[in-house]
């Protein structure tokens, strides 16, 4: 995926705010009554290259607006930013034209990582994870499933770890509390369902998410509090990807849902902006099997000689001892530099890129937590006046 200046096409290119003055009306030249034939086929000829690059201008520019204005519709226009999404690095000169200031948060550019099974579909709407966190799912809730590599609530086999090339961008409102990463979404078949009502992809819009479950980084270990102290994969960690239209579950969402609610993600090619409609950008980087993780040719093949991946009861597998010791951190971290090595050996080319810091903080994101609202606690002053004094005396 190409990478283009921190700026929406639209606004870029300054023929575009010339469009409406110089399509408005052709130069006249004007020639006196004295003036002679070869002055006048002089003007003829400069009337008629200067009209022609004129309308040329004008059609050029026109075409360059109606295709971004095409574009901002199916991201979320200027107009919806106005009925309601404060995209903070957006100001309006007219009806037509957007213009943008630098955005204030830096880019972020590191790897994000899926367990999928078979099927392929966007990672928007979905969440994400490092190494560590993607082996904390898997650990946790699909491999000890004797008979089926499946999860808790799900019944389709997972057989690779996908791994996305992501570059991230806050917006000024979520920057401006000195945060580049928001709460982790959840989401249940396209739909956002917490935490809390979601109202958070409306008030500082549709950022990306993280979350650790480290004991010394206590502020971003949320929503998922029950596996602090659990998870010890080190460094682990997980994603949100929020999408367009995220109050409606997949095949709910309408055109005009999708105007309504913008998501995060760039058109292609686009660096994120930290507009409210390009927060992420993302790219395909690889995938690996996990069977070939775990040195097995066939999952079923596997289960059929009689092997377990993964017992919770013994806390180790039969005749596979890649899982073994869950709450092992330095067997942890051999199965995360397992994952990384054969990432390596199948795409040399691709650059190592580390993690960033998870610098969400709860108490910045929800002032006022537990209750989950944005504003600051309001505080309240009383000032005694002279009249007062004199009543209580």
């Amino acid at each position: 995926m190409a990478s283009l200046p921190g700026y929406s096409e639209i606004g870029e290119d300054e023929s575009a705010g010339n469009s409406a003055s110089s399509s408005s009306m052709l130069p006249v030249v004007k020639t006196s009554a004295q003036s002679g034939s070869l002055y006048r086929k002089v003007a003829c000829a400069t009337l008629a290259v200067t009209g022609l690059a004129t309308v040329a201008l004008a059609v050029s520019s026109h075409f360059r607006l109606f295709t971004s204005s095409a574009h901002g519709d199916l991201r979320g226009s200027a107009g919806n930013s106005r009925a309601g999404h404060d995209r903070g690095t957006v100001s309006m000169v007219d009806d037509s034209i957007e213009t943008l200031t630098p955005p204030k948060a830096p880019l972020k550019e590191f790897y994000m990582y899926r367990v999928q099974s078979v099927e392929d579909y966007e990672p928007e709407n979905q969440d994400m994870a490092n190494v560590g966190g993607a082996l904390w799912y898997l650990h946790n809730e699909i491999i000890w499933h004797h008979w089926i590599r499946a999860g808790t609530y799900s019944s389709t086999p997972k057989t690779r770890i996908e791994r996305f090339h992501v570059k991230t961008r806050a917006t000024d409102k979520l920057f401006e509390r000195d945060m580049n990463f928001g709460v982790v979404n959840a989401y249940d078949l396209g739909k956002c369902t917490g935490p809390f009502g979601c109202e958070n992809l409306e008030y500082y819009g549709p950022v990306v998410g993280c979350e650790t479950w480290d004991k010394q980084q206590e502020q971003n270990n949320f929503p998922h509090t029950q596996w602090i102290g659990e998870n010890v994969y080190p460094g682990a960690r997980w994603y949100s990807l929020p999408g367009h239209c995220s109050s409606r579950q997949f095949w709910d969402q309408t055109e005009d849902c999708i105007k309504d609610e913008p998501g995060g993600s760039c058109p292609p090619g686009v660096l994120p902006t930290g507009q409210f409609d390009c927060t992420y950008s993302y790219e395909k980087a690889g995938q690996i099997n996990i069977s070939d993780l775990e040195g097995i040719d066939s999952f079923d093949e596997f289960i059929e000689s009689g092997g377990e991946e993964y017992s919770r009861r013994s806390d180790k597998g039969t005749k596979m001892h890649f899982w073994d010791g869950r709450d092992n951190t330095t067997l942890c971290q051999r199965r995360i530099d397992a994952v990384l090595q054969l990432f390596k050996k199948q795409y040399p080319l691709m650059p190592d890129l580390p993690d960033p810091e998870c610098d969400f903080d709860i108490h910045k994101f929800y002032p006022q937590f537990p209750l989950g609202v944005f504003d600051e606690p309001s505080t309240t002053t009383t000032t005694t006046t002279e009249e007062d004094k004199k009543k209580k005396d």
